[in-house]
């Protein structure tokens, strides 16, 4: 199979820079490779992002320059990836799809960050699984899948076990425009996701979880 990974640099970075999940999360990145499957993977900014846009705001940054920022954090995260990574990867973070490409047909593992303001990871994640026609697009983040409301708000949160593309747009929109409501996705990656009728998985971000997407023990949420 082909696969993207989609990691949320919240995984990588909770607090301070967790050195041993990033070593156990390449770690199954190159089990997973080594099975025989293409994989590819695209690293969110998470703390370090928030914390640097936080700062720039201070110095009335406007929006624009902020995103910026925050692509600057993604591919800050994606060079711990690259490094886990050794010999897997190459030491160059892909700017466009194109660039990942061809770091996919050299057998190496691309590893990207954010590619233009105003689309978050979860976006250029599904692009660039439609872009390279990935079998599936696995989505680590910190939530164990998708709810109608926010699970660490509300302890009557529904999980959903199976979603169809358009349902999961439904509910990212909904998440987008209501308080109380959460989705893990934002809905341009779900609208990207329905119209390239891309599988997707959406896991919490622990290592075993990623394996486990691909071999069929799926604790998540399944879009196809």
């Amino acid at each position: 199979m082909r696969i993207v990974f989609d990691i949320g640099g919240s995984i990588l970075a909770p607090n301070n820079i967790d050195v041993e999940k990033i070593k156990a999360i390449s770690n199954i990145l190159k089990k997973i490779k080594d099975e025989g499957h293409e994989v590819a993977v695209v690293v969110g900014g998470g703390r370090t992002a928030r914390e640097y846009i936080k700062a720039a705001k201070q110095f009335n940054a406007d929006n624009s320059f902020c995103d910026a920022i925050g692509i600057e954090a993604t591919r800050l995260n994606a060079m711990l990836i690259i490094s886990a990574l050794g010999e897997y990867a190459i030491k160059s973070i892909p700017k466009n799809f194109e660039e990942a490409e061809l770091i996919l047909k050299l057998n190496k593992i691309p590893v990207m960050g954010g590619t233009h303001p105003g689309h978050t990871t979860d976006a250029v994640s599904a692009m660039l699984a439609e872009y390279i026609k990935a079998d599936l697009l696995v989505i680590a983040t910190n939530v164990d899948g998708v709810y109608d409301k926010d699970p660490k708000k509300y302890k009557d949160a529904k999980k959903y076990n199976k979603l169809s593309f358009k349902e999961l747009f439904e509910i990212a929109l909904k998440a987008s425009s209501e308080a109380g409501s959460s989705s893990v996705v934002d809905p341009l990656a779900a609208k990207i996701i329905e119209r390239a009728r891309i599988r997707t998985i959406i896991v919490k971000g622990e290592p075993e979880n990623l394996l486990n997407a691909i071999i069929g023990k799926i604790n998540g949420t399944v879009i196809e």
